[in-house]
């Protein structure tokens, strides 16, 4: 860069002045330059410079450089533009430097390939750099040196423990003050296990590795691991785990490792379904090797493991570390994750690592040895175990080697298969599963108890033997005292005795054994210090000392691993398992120990259950909790028990029998509405609302609602004219021109049919919708809409999944009643009712009616539903009932079902059309063409078929408290196609005699009524798997049978048939290519928990025809199609090419 003339006359002048160099010969290299100062680096800096700098710190301040200013830029051009010695640009450009190379990890702490991907049976390769840290077989490492002299006449380590850790007979012990239940001290045994198993052959190696990684479950290494799995389709070996000296513990731990168990199987079996991005293709059996079987279950079983340890690991911070920091009694969703990720910036100059391995250290061993915790209940089962072990002795007067050959005759005698395992006395089925009712007996049980209190004198004294010898191996550890400990710790060393414990006796005995405060070994006082009182910020109620330092330790373990920092992600747990295992805080403030209760035991507990979702903490300290938090209402307080099993019942006779019986069998759906509705137990609206029941109430409303929805003269006509130009309209505004073809491509589902029949249910019902063509005022978008709508329907109709059930049941209900409310808004202002409709009328509420059809600024007309909205709204209006009660009782329910069964039926019949069906394209598109009353009659039972063939419905019935039980006999109509067993499509039963079976249905036993299987019952559908167009009307069984038939059956089908009749009027209509051409679904089998048993009374392993969707994104399931891309000749190109259509039209799939 040129310098000024100012600034060579200042050089000039420089050199004058300066004195003769005492040195005139200097080496070549010799860098000893001098630097130029501020006032050079000002004088050569443009104004823009300054705006750089400010910029510069604004990012070293938030840590995020926003790469539109063109800072990086800006940057080189104000330090290329310093003078090359000027010593600021020197500092800047070093800073420079080491920002770009902070950007990266060095050396790279994550890989790719199989040897990164999963987790090793022995946790090798957690770090890259340092495979063997943290493996299995391997060496405790050593938090801190001890420096002062220790020894060498320890006091006799059985008056250690008979002095401060001895419970005695049991009048000292004392109870959790915060009511712990055993349930958590059974995760912190796990969490021990998991990290701890030292080697009795050489007790400086730790037998497991020190990572996280669930190994009492999966085992210590590749020869335990083995033995656990099935070798089939990812699988474990049902209800085991691997650690042999679980057994010898409360069984309650067992039993959380077999719903981790469970968990896993679930999510393998999972995985395997929705096979995301064809990651999990499985082998044909037609030709598939060994080695492909191999592959496939390989991946299947490393993937479930990463999920499942992904939720023990959310559970542990979420569940147990928050409440061991008593945030489980706020209402705050803080909470100390070490997963964040750190940015760097001013104030965090230097972010924490992450996946930098882990090594457990001999401390920690100490630290985690809780006995204290015993309740009285686990304290009577150790005793009996031990004395067994022991042959009879005393475990209080039992001596170290006594205990020792006891263990290890112990895990000698144990067998190495698991499953042969003797556990908790419980008896294997047939199929080598537990029962439920046992299992869940000793979870409750679990979760009920009382754990035992920290502190001294605390330890139950058949624990005797295990805690001198864990004296003595502390010794033999020289590990570092308690004040070196806590000094590392940064806590203020304790002064006297009394600082240890202020409890005079246990003061004057610690003084007894120690010439000092400072000689207190490390173990023994950890187990006697005194104790934190329940506080905000203090759950555990531990020892001061280690209430410290297992924070630390937390950190440690989940943020020095990789697969729970760098490597936790979607792509390696899949997208529907990294929402499996993921937590979501506005659901028991980020708890998610119910997710894994509820996949182990589906039938027993109720959605909202307290023991499923805070089993931390017993149930009556749970009460206690969230009366304060004013949360009770929201949970279930019985104790867990068996749900009844459901009967499935699947031919059409039967179908329609049971459906037309409102006498005996009732519908379900009244509780599920009104909780919807209702804003307040003593609010409490729409039992009777038709779909709420079967009284004499319920069918008043029935026949008040189909007058309401049928009073205008023209209501088809309008119904047609408003679905015909929306569905033209939204075809034509979402679609776009494939670059280089003739053809149009859009998302069907997402873009047309599911918008579409969103605005008519707004514009029916008066739904506050937000569009950019007629409402831009409004309050809800076309997705908002949809996805609370949706919600809503299923809680009521689709509640099948209970570990998101309460999800699901508080989300919609919060939604349901914001809705509501904006639609009593609207009926108010009608009704011209308070100065709460004066207002919301001056915000565009109620008025003036709409015109039929508003023009959008491209000049399309979006036409409206003038009789409908807030004059049907009026119409449901009741004489003797407010406003609320009738918009909360009548209109919020009726509106929630309409979008997602249109939605859903009008998708599945169109994905007929566009695979086994697509033969008839050619003649949809020449019939809607024709637009005749005569074409529009046969596009209707063209639509109708399609749905028969393709659509999923099922409805439910139950048999009233007040009915005697109710028999019914039923048969299998079809079956699975052998060439496709998990398919949507059957062929009939060829032994439907055969299967001819009678059931009796219990009072408040619930009938599913399958009416996908009656839909293609051959006794009702001849020819059932042929597309035919001379079949009856009344036998479609899509809206229902019977009292309880859907009122808007004949809305819903001219709406739909015409949106039917523009879709199929596209000419050269096919499936996109690939994968996004089809609407994702999987056979619908409702988990029923891991034994072995039909998935329910009369259903058995039969074809249902039941099928749930994935999310665009497939991170879970959803009730109805969610997306699919189509094509079709675009209107300019179609006379070039008239073949289009049969080419494009046919053989797709």
């Amino acid at each position: 860069m040129a310098s000024s003339p100012f600034a060579q006359l200042y050089q000039v002048i420089s050199r004058a002045l300066s004195p003769v160099p005492k040195y005139p010969y200097k080496l070549g290299n010799d860098d000893s330059v001098k630097k130029t100062g501020l006032l050079q680096d000002v004088q050569s800096m443009k104004l823009e410079d300054y705006k750089t700098i400010n910029d510069m710190m604004n990012v070293a301040m938030n840590g995020e450089e926003d790469d539109d200013t063109l800072l990086l830029e800006r940057t080189i051009a104000f330090l290329a533009r310093l003078p090359s010695q000027s010593q600021e640009g020197q500092a800047l450009t070093d800073g420079f430097v080491n920002t770009l190379w902070g950007s990266l990890v060095h050396p790279p702490n994550g890989s790719l390939g199989d040897v990164a991907r999963y987790r090793t049976a022995d946790g090798s390769n957690n770090n890259l750099s340092r495979p063997l840290l943290g493996a299995a077989n391997t060496s405790y490492c050593r938090t801190i040196p001890s420096r002062v002299f220790q020894g060498p006449n320890f006091p006799d380590p059985e008056l250690v423990f008979d002095s401060i850790m001895n419970r005695g007979d049991g009048t000292s012990s004392k109870e959790h003050p915060n009511k712990l239940s055993s349930q958590l001290f059974y995760l912190a045994i796990i969490i021990t296990h998991d990290v701890f198993q030292t080697d009795h052959r050489d007790a400086n190696k730790n037998l497991t590795s020190s990572y996280l990684d669930l190994s009492p479950l999966y085992g210590r290494n590749q020869e335990e691991q083995a033995a656990m799995r099935a070798f089939k389709f990812g699988l474990l070996k049902p209800d085991c785990f691997s650690n042999k000296g679980i057994l010898r513990l409360p069984p309650g731990v067992g039993v959380f490792l077999i719903m981790f168990n469970r968990f896993h199987n679930y999510v393998a079996g999972n995985l395997a379904l929705i096979n995301e991005n064809n990651r999990f293709p499985r082998p044909d059996p037609s030709h598939a090797t060994w080695e492909d079987w191999v592959k496939y279950d390989e991946h299947l079983f490393q993937t479930a493991r990463l999920i499942t340890c992904g939720l023990y690991v959310n559970i542990i911070l979420k569940d147990y570390v928050r409440t061991i920091l008593n945030l489980n009694r706020s209402g705050s969703t803080w909470d100390l994750d070490p997963r964040s990720q750190e940015k760097k910036n001013a104030l965090n100059s230097n972010p924490a690592p992450e996946a930098t391995g882990n090594q457990v250290s001999v401390e920690f061993n100490l630290i985690y040895r809780w006995h204290s915790t015993l309740s009285k209940k686990d304290e009577y089962f150790t005793n009996k175990t031990f004395r067994d072990l022991l042959n009879g002795i005393d475990p209080a007067k039992a001596t170290t080697e006594q205990m020792e050959e006891a263990l290890m005759r112990f895990e000698r005698e144990v067998p190495s298969n698991p499953q042969d395992r003797d556990f908790a006395g419980l008896v294997r089925g047939d199929d080598n599963t537990y029962s439920d009712d046992e299992l869940v007996a000793i979870l409750t049980s679990s979760i009920e108890d009382v754990a035992g209190a920290f502190g001294a004198n605390q330890v139950p004294s058949c624990c005797r033997a295990l805690e001198v010898l864990g004296i003595i191996q502390a010794r033999n550890w020289h590990v570092a005292t308690l004040n070196e400990f806590r000094q590392h710790f940064q806590l203020k060393k304790h002064e006297t005795f009394e600082d240890i414990n202020p409890d005079p006796l246990v003061a004057a005995r610690l003084k007894s054994l120690y010439d000092s405060p400072d000689a207190v070994e490390l173990y023994p006082g950890l187990v006697s210090e005194k104790t934190k009182p329940p506080m905000d910020g203090s759950g555990l109620c531990v020892n001061y000392t280690t209430s410290r330092a297992i924070l630390s330790d937390a950190v440690a373990l989940v943020r020095g691993d990789r697969f729970y920092t760098i490597d936790y992600t979607p792509r390696n747990l899949t997208n529907w398992g990294y929402n499996e295992a993921d937590f979501d805080l506005t659901v028991n403030q980020g708890h998610v120990m119910h997710k894994l209760i509820f996949r182990a035991f589906p039938n027993h507990f109720a959605y909202n259950s307290i023991y499923a979702h805070f089993p931390f903490v017993v149930p009556d300290e749970n009460k206690v909790i969230h009366d304060n938090l004013k949360t009770a209402v929201k949970y279930d307080w019985a104790k867990p028990t068996r749900k009844i099993d459901p009967v499935v019942l699947k031919s059409h006779k039967t179908v329609c029998k049971v459906l037309s019986d409102n006498t005996n069998f009732h519908v379900p759906w009244g509780e599920a509405i009104s909780y919807l509705v209702s804003p307040s137990p003593d609010k409490v609206y729409a039992k009777g609302f038709c779909l709420s029941g079967d009284g004499p109430a319920n069918k008043e409303s029935r026949e008040h609602v189909r007058k309401c929805l049928y009073a205008p003269t023209k209501w088809e006509d309008e119904l047609r004219h408003f679905y015909k130009l929306n569905a033209q309209n939204l075809l034509e505004k979402a679609s776009y021109r494939l670059p280089g073809s003739e053809y149009n491509e859009v998302d069907i589902i997402r873009d047309v049919i599911i918008p579409l029949n969103t605005r008519f249910v707004a514009a029916f019902f008066g739904l506050p919708i937000k569009t950019e063509e007629t409402s831009p005022h409004g309050i809800y978008s076309d997705y908002e809409l949809y996805m609370l709508l949706t919600v809503m329907f299923m809680t009521v109709f689709f509640d099948s999944d209970p570990a998101n059930s309460f999800k699901m049941h508080t989300t919609a209900k919060e939604l349901a009643l914001q809705l509501e409310k904006l639609v009593q808004i609207e009926a108010e202002v009608d009704a011209r009712a308070g100065w709460v409709a004066d207002v919301a009328a001056r915000l565009g509420f109620g008025g003036s009616d709409k015109p039929s059809d508003t023009k959008d600024k491209d000049g399309r007309a979006w036409p409206g539903l003038p009789s409908y909205g807030r004059h049907l709204i009026s119409r449901m209006m009741e004489k003797g009932k407010s406003i609320e009660e009738c918009v909360a009782g009548t209109v919020m329910p009726i509106s929630a079902a309409g979008t997602t069964i249109m939605s859903g039926l009008l998708s599945q019949c169109l994905d007929y059309f566009l695979g086994d069906g697509s033969e008839h394209l050619p003649e949809l598109y020449r019939l809607a063409k024709e637009d005749t009353v005569e074409a529009d009659g046969k596009l209707m039972h063209y639509m109708l078929e399609g749905i028969r063939l393709r659509g999923t419905v099922v409805v439910a019935r139950y048999v009233p408290p007040s009915a005697a039980a109710q028999e019914v006999t039923d048969t299998a109509p079809c079956i699975a196609d052998p060439s496709d067993p998990m398919g949507p499509k059957p062929i009939p039963n060829p032994k439907v005699g055969e299967s001819k079976r009678t059931y009796v249905i219990q009072p408040m036993q619930r009938a599913i009524i399958d009416l996908t299987t009656a839909s293609h019952d051959e006794s009702a559908f001849p020819e059932p798997e042929t597309l035919r167009l001379d079949r009856p009307l009344d036998n479609y069984l899509p809206w229902g049978f019977g009292p309880h038939k859907c009122l808007g059956e004949g809305a819903t089908r001219a709406a739909m048939m015409t949106a039917f009749k523009v879709l199929v009027g596209t000419r050269g209509l096919s499936r996109a290519p690939g994968p996004r051409g089809h609407c994702k679904s999987v056979e619908f089998k409702e988990w029923r928990g891991q034994v072995g048993r039909k998935a329910v009374e009369g259903g058995g392993e039969e074809w249902t025809g039941l099928r749930v969707f994935l999310s665009p994104d497939q991170s879970g399931y959803w009730p109805v199609p969610t997306t699919m891309k189509v094509t079709w000749l675009a209107e300019e190109a179609r006379g070039k090419s008239e073949e289009a259509w049969v080419k494009v039209g046919r053989g797709t799939s």
